[in-house]
């Protein structure tokens, strides 16, 4: 049958979370014998990438731009613009929220062009834009809208807490952005004929929003393949233990993750190991907030950079240190280093996420306190990081590779092709 997946930008498999789940996700679709179209949604700078657009095209999916123009809005008088301020501040429309409900017309008019059986939206843009459209459709959605707001006014504020008229409009903003735009995206979710969540206890979350939401595991390439346990034998040996912490550093789980390394586990690494005993590669494009740079300019830190593909990264490292703290959706780059069998050190806040993380027996996890003594227990115990990382790659094996997390989402495409008014799948 014909699939088109809808999602803002272009996928490839070495970015970060929705760009590698998507990637993963039309290889499992063209795998089960699919015709797939990507109508990729305007995003940044992705669609000026015509290596990456490329590269999607040689899996064997066609790439198809979704460009609208938007309507240029008629300049409002001063009063008219105060008001327009006061209106997106304390009750915002669809388009403040979500600005890629400028792309719903143009997005069904592809979508009547491409001729799909059934339509695949993934990330908020995609659903936003696609929520109206007449089709069997199943939206793939991650984190509620207003998370990343109300993390990142915690740990990146644009304005300190103060009680100055910037800083008050600015909470004020991202209370109601959070409130209304969670509210808005459950509603959409409720116009798809299934719709599954990246992250287990957001899926309860929508559940209780009306939403008839399924858990789905993420599907994630698998780089290494079944010589993954010859490939980190063969990595060259470090001359110090070496810990792995990769996201791009603009995210607001990385930031979280990096407040956190910086005030409670760099310190107690430094007493355990020495200043000098130890390294810590941070892997990620862009550069650190510049409230932890000085913190990050230490004889142990190293900062890479965009690293790709990260291979080397991931079999080199003793462990792979995450030390979010937030309940946000499923880290990617857990489930990456599963799959090249790398021990993993987390916050146990990433089992919301992923509720196949079990302490002690695929991974560490901890409260904040303990990330810095699980992390040196690791590092002192190569038994224990083979063993922890060996039980990593079988539970990627078992519900995260594109064969299996993505079949069960290509199974529940061809559902809705073949029986639209057919119930959601469970979890």
């Amino acid at each position: 049958m014909r699939v088109a997946t809808i999602f803002a930008g272009v996928p490839n498999p070495w970015q970060s979370g929705a760009t590698l789940q998507h990637w993963a996700l039309v290889t499992a679709l063209r795998d089960a014998g699919h015709d797939v179209v990507l109508l990729a949604l305007p995003w940044e700078g992705d669609l000026e990438d015509q290596e990456r657009i490329a590269a999607v095209r040689d899996l064997g999916v066609a790439v198809r731009v979704v460009d609208a123009e938007a309507s240029p809005r008629p300049r409002a008088s001063r009063w008219g613009a105060r008001r327009d301020y006061a209106r997106a501040l304390v009750w915002p429309r669809d388009e403040t929220l979500f600005p890629a409900v400028a792309y719903g017309r143009a997005t069904a008019d592809a979508l009547l062009e491409e001729r799909p059986d059934a339509v695949v939206a993934h990330g908020t843009p995609a659903i936003a834009a696609t929520h109206r459209a007449p089709v069997p459709k199943l939206a793939l959605a991650g984190d509620p809208p207003g998370t990343s707001r109300r993390i990142r006014a915690r740990w990146d504020p644009l304005h300190p807490w103060s009680l100055r008229r910037e800083a008050l409009l600015y909470r004020l903003g991202i209370a109601t952005y959070a409130f209304r735009a969670d509210r808005r995206i459950y509603a959409m979710l409720r116009c798809f004929d299934s719709v599954g969540i990246f992250g287990a206890h957001y899926a309860a979350v929508a559940r209780r929003n009306g939403v008839e939401a399924w858990y789905a595991p993420s599907p994630v390439e698998d780089p290494v393949g079944a010589g993954w346990r010859e490939r980190r034998e063969a990595a060259r040996p470090n001359e110090k233990p070496r810990i792995l912490m990769i996201g791009h550093l603009r995210g607001v789980a990385t930031i979280s993750a990096l407040h956190v390394f910086v005030a409670d586990v760099l310190p107690r690494l430094d007493a355990a190991l020495g200043r000098d005993g130890y390294e810590v590669h941070v892997a990620g494009a862009y550069d650190p907030p510049a409230s932890l740079r000085a913190a990050l300019s230490h004889p142990a830190v190293f900062l890479r950079g965009h690293v790709e593909p990260p291979d080397e990264e991931f079999l080199r490292a003793d462990c792979l240190l995450v030390p979010t703290p937030v309940p946000t959706g499923p880290r990617v780059r857990i489930l990456t280093a599963f799959s090249y069998g790398c021990c993993v050190v987390a916050h146990k806040a990433n089992a919301l996420g992923i509720p196949e993380l079990v302490n002690g027996e695929n991974a560490l996890l901890t409260a904040t306190e303990g990330l810095a003594d699980a992390t040196v227990r690791a590092l002192h115990d190569p038994a224990l990081r083979a063993r922890l990382g060996a039980a990593g790659r079988a539970v990627y094996e078992e519900r995260f590779t594109p064969e299996k997390a993505g079949g069960r989402i290509a199974a529940e495409v061809e559902r809705l092709a073949g029986a639209r008014d057919a119930r959601p799948v469970k979890a």
